[in-house]
């Protein structure tokens, strides 16, 4: 999977190990009850860009599980650490089909719908932690990981199912609110 919020490229090893061991814990949480639950937020995030100047990243999404089980959702991120193709700060939107909610954590499962970086036009992988109110240096993020480098693979927004809670680490928020509702 590839990292976007920096320009590091984590390794797919992590994520296919992910992947294998979390078949199993989805095949026994496959009896959950389906249409309770949501996840949405909006915040900010420090960043430090190329000039070494301190930025704020920021981030908004909405997803909802329906009634029929299928996931759907929206994420935008605007980083102005990071350039696109164009000479602008990185900006991305996330069609999200994908929610596994872990308590007060939920991990999403999105593909790019627009972007103004070419390369990553891919499956989007992203979670976060809901510690209630205010949500100003409380609530956490991850950053965005895609799938690979590959262009000619787009991965599958469903592998958000495999992966666990912890898998992606969560950043604490500078400002904004993040909540989760999972299942009652």
């Amino acid at each position: 999977m590839k990292n976007r919020l920096t320009r590091g490229r984590p390794a797919l090893t992590l994520f296919a190990v992910a992947a294998a061991a979390g078949m199993f814990a989805f095949v026994s949480n496959s009896s959950a009850l389906i249409g309770e639950e949501s996840a949405n937020g909006h915040g900010t995030l420090p960043a430090v860009n190329e000039d070494g100047k301190t930025v704020k990243r920021q981030f908004s999404f909405s997803a909802r599980r329906d009634t029929d089980g299928t996931v759907k959702g929206q994420a935008v991120l605007h980083n102005p650490a990071f350039e696109g193709a164009n000479g602008a700060p990185y900006q991305l939107k996330v069609d999200i089909t994908c929610m596994k909610v872990y308590g007060n954590i939920a991990v999403f499962g999105g593909t790019t719908k627009r972007t103004n970086d070419p390369n990553p036009v891919d499956s989007v992988y992203f979670s976060v932690q809901d510690n209630g109110e205010p949500g100003k240096d409380r609530d956490k993020i991850s950053r965005v990981f895609f799938f690979d480098d590959d262009p000619l693979t787009t991965g599958d927004p469903q592998l958000c199912l495999l992966t666990g809670p912890v898998d992606f680490p969560l950043e604490t928020i500078q400002s904004g609110n993040i909540q989760v509702r999972g299942t009652l």
